[in-house]
């Protein structure tokens, strides 16, 4: 009688089988990880133009559920959340970056971020909640949450300054910790005060109806495109500004003063007379945008993306003022506006609360005049000579020593350099140094803070599910690409 046993797997057979679970796990974690970088939902894995494009590049390949998602995504997201717990147990000193945002139904929510220097000097950022605020926007509740955030993570003694953005509510506020509101929150909000003039909000606004006629028309933006092609006239995308981020005006009127002439045919075709532009019109256009292209050139001073530390707002305030200064010289009444709004805001540059930080950077000490170095060296003293471990008169020395220090290139590591060299040459000054331009300029990151991309990051981030939201911006802002 023969016996009906099952025959052993041999080891190939093995390997093969561990490859494909392997494989599968895989899938699973790179469409996750798809998932959380573009902000999909993790409905899009049930979606049935998703599920033809998948099985059109692997018929066979079966594509897990949003169930399945769900879990994959706890896992995920508890294991990096265990791993940056870890990382911030060794580190000293921590900001905090509080951004308040709304989402499409109008709820609201704070996304908490943290940022320290490493031992290399390069400043780390990391999401650690976003948590529903449930209508309730009063700093009461905005500095409960904050505090509850920083006890979950075990992180309150650590944290010595926050930066917020959309929460001047929290002015005024007694914390425990410095707090900094965000640069570009600042600017963007001097913007809209002086577009608030009733004669530029009148043209401003006609500027996004001609653009909104030209985008959402597609015949007549077709037609456009036909003109400039026999015109010979250059073709530029169509932008259509955020009204809270200023330079996403540059990006839209710049376009339509160069092409106004040929939009103006079609719009006159169209009968679409309140688009027109009359002179005064035109010369309003031509005057804010020379005033925001000097607000373009200072904030290129800060890199392109993540977060930069906060030593670079005094050199940006100051080109900034000069810039505008040199074009209300020439009649241009929207800088003058603009300058006046930034003389009440931000004052005399050297004597700004943020001098200090900006004497720390090697590479923008010197844009700061002697007096201000001076009270900025005098300041230093006085913090650091309260702990018995510094002598006044090493301090002095060190202080004047780097003071006539070279300074370095401006696309250079200034946290990097403290860590190292720095170190080496004012060893007293090196960690206070450290921990104070570990400070961030902006609650956002730079790429999202005046540009359109953060009106699109926005929009996304509104549609994940409530229940979801926390663990995909975490994994989001968390989980390397490189991973």
């Amino acid at each position: 009688m023969q016996r009906n046993l099952r025959q052993p797997m041999r080891r190939d057979q093995i390997r093969e089988r561990r490859a494909r679970g392997r494989e599968i796990l895989t899938i699973k974690t790179q469409l996750l990880k798809m998932i959380v970088s573009n902000l999909q939902p993790l409905g899009i894995t049930e979606d049935a133009n998703f599920l033809d494009f998948a099985k059109a590049l692997k018929p066979a390949q079966q594509i897990p559920t949003k169930s399945v998602m769900q879990s994959l995504l706890l896992k995920v997201y508890k294991e990096k959340e265990k791993e940056l717990q870890s990382t911030l147990t060794s580190v000293e000193d921590i900001v905090l970056t509080c951004e308040l945002w709304s989402s499409r139904s109008e709820d609201s929510y704070l996304t908490v971020r943290c940022h320290f220097v490493d031992n290399l000097g390069s400043l780390k950022s990391y999401i650690l909640r976003t948590t529903g605020l449930f209508g309730d926007e009063s700093p009461a509740n905005i500095l409960n949450q904050l505090s509850a955030i920083m006890e979950t993570w075990h992180v309150t003694e650590k944290v010595h300054t926050v930066v917020t953005a959309g929460m001047p509510q929290l002015k005024g506020s007694k914390t425990r910790w410095t707090h900094i509101p965000c640069f570009s929150d600042i600017l963007n909000a001097i913007f809209k005060d002086v577009m608030n003039n009733n004669e530029l909000s009148s043209v401003l606004n006609k500027c996004c109806n001609i653009i909104r006629f030209l985008k959402y028309d597609s015949e007549a933006e077709k037609e456009l495109r036909e003109l400039q092609g026999k015109l010979h006239k250059k073709q530029t995308e169509l932008i259509m500004c955020s009204r809270d981020r200023c330079l996403t005006w540059l990006d839209m009127l710049q376009p339509l003063d160069e092409q106004y002439s040929v939009m103006m045919i079609v719009i006159n075709e169209r009968e679409k007379t309140d688009l027109i532009l009359n002179e005064s019109d035109k010369k309003n256009i031509k005057n804010v945008i020379s005033a925001l292209e000097p607000l373009k050139e200072a904030t290129s001073m800060f890199k392109g993306k993540g977060f930069e530390t906060i030593s670079v707002v005094v050199p940006v305030i100051s080109k900034l003022m000069d810039a505008l200064g040199e074009e209300a010289k020439r009649k241009n009444h929207v800088a003058k506006i603009l300058l006046s709004k930034c003389q009440l805001e931000f004052g005399n540059v050297n004597e700004h609360k943020l001098a200090t930080v900006t004497f720390l950077d090697p590479r923008y000490k010197n844009h700061l005049r002697d007096n201000a170095k001076n009270l900025a060296i005098k300041k230093i003293m006085t913090e650091l000579s309260a702990s018995k471990e510094n002598s006044a008169d090493k301090l002095k020395v060190q202080l004047d020593k780097y003071k006539a220090y070279k300074p370095n290139a401006q696309e250079s590591n200034p946290l990097a350099w403290w860590r190292y060299t720095g170190k080496e040459e004012f060893s007293l000054l090196s960690k206070y140094a450290v921990k104070r331009l570990g400070v961030v300029s902006t609650a956002v990151p730079l790429e999202k803070a005046f540009s359109r991309a953060g009106d699109q990051f926005c929009n996304l981030r509104s549609s994940i599910e409530p229940e979801n939201l926390n663990m995909v911006l975490f994994l989001n802002s968390n989980w390397s690409t490189q991973s």
